[in-house]
């Protein structure tokens, strides 16, 4: 998730429940082959973050090639193509959502990567379904052609984004013909526990399932059946500003508002508890915010 999974974030889900594989946020194919300096950020990691994912959207053939030549360079444990993104900006670009169904443009930009890849990683690709099923079934199709080690599906077609029913059909439709071809095939979209991903698994017949926006301040998403006390999520909360704090440092303190917005959430007081934190334009401003919470617990 583009601006979300970055790597204060990372440290704090390998802190409280690490998943079997992560993703880095967006990296920009056409902006990093001009000027890597400027996703130096985005692509800072540390060991225990892996296995991780480098995780690549763009819309040239030729800056996937020079990019992912860098980025193999820098110990990732794979690249994926993200051919799934609804975001308007990078679909009206021919990238990300806006690769679906341009079969030619996706298929310079695999062999290209594939190419520049040369066997030293592995390749995978974020996708979505496609409402017509005649349509769906063509895309992985093609997909499946290529030598991949994974795809994963999303349930929403591009114009729903991030919101509305997820269709678990038309996944599995798609999962069928990826794993006849021996890729690994992952079902994304609305699931919200460990529980229900294990269900979806054995459902749909997918070899596993990504959760995204359920881990949107609840790093115990992908601990089974665990609910924080409310005391585990202001602890947590303060570690994550402080992480953004000395990453980014104080000048772009802002970077760190969403998770907060998210963090409160499942106990009383969360909502004046968020607005307050939304108010903060200091990590000492945090601090104070969570004291007095703290204090309300104990008297």
């Amino acid at each position: 998730m583009d601006g979300i999974t970055d790597y204060p974030m990372r440290q704090i889900q390998c802190s409280v429940a690490k998943p079997d594989i992560m993703y880095t946020e967006f990296i920009q194919a056409e902006g990093f082959s001009r000027n890597q300096k400027v996703f130096k950020n985005k692509l800072f990691f540390k060991e225990n973050e892996k296995p991780l994912v480098c995780q690549l959207v763009g819309y040239t053939p030729e800056a996937f090639y020079q990019t992912v030549q860098m980025v193999i360079k820098m110990g990732f444990d794979g690249i994926d193509i993200n051919m799934g993104c609804p975001n308007h900006d990078v679909v009206s670009r021919g990238a990300g959502g806006g690769l679906i169904g341009n079969y030619d443009q996706s298929e310079k930009i695999i062999n290209q990567c594939l190419e520049a890849l040369d066997n030293k990683l592995p390749l995978s690709i974020k996708t979505r379904i496609i409402p017509d099923p005649v349509a769906n079934k063509e895309w992985f199709a093609f997909l499946s052609k290529f030598p991949l080690s994974e795809i994963t599906i999303h349930g929403r077609p591009i114009k729903q984004m991030q919101s509305g029913s997820v269709n678990w059909e038309a996944i599995k439709q798609g999962a069928e013909i990826i794993k006849k071809n021996n890729i690994i095939c992952l079902g994304n979209g609305g699931v919200k526990t460990i529980l229900e991903a294990e269900e979806f698994c054995n459902k749909y017949q997918l070899d596993g399932i990504l959760i995204g926006q359920a881990a949107l301040g609840n790093p115990w998403v992908f601990k089974s059946s665990y609910q924080p006390t409310k005391q585990e999520i202001l602890d947590i909360l303060v570690k994550h500003g402080h992480l953004a704090n000395d990453f980014y440092g104080p000048k772009k303190y802002l970077t760190i508002l969403k998770h907060y917005s998210w963090y409160p959430k499942g106990f009383d007081g969360a909502k004046e508890l968020r607005i307050n934190l939304l108010k903060t334009r200091s990590i000492e401003e945090v601090e104070d915010v969570i004291a007095k919470q703290t204090l309300s617990l104990r008297t």
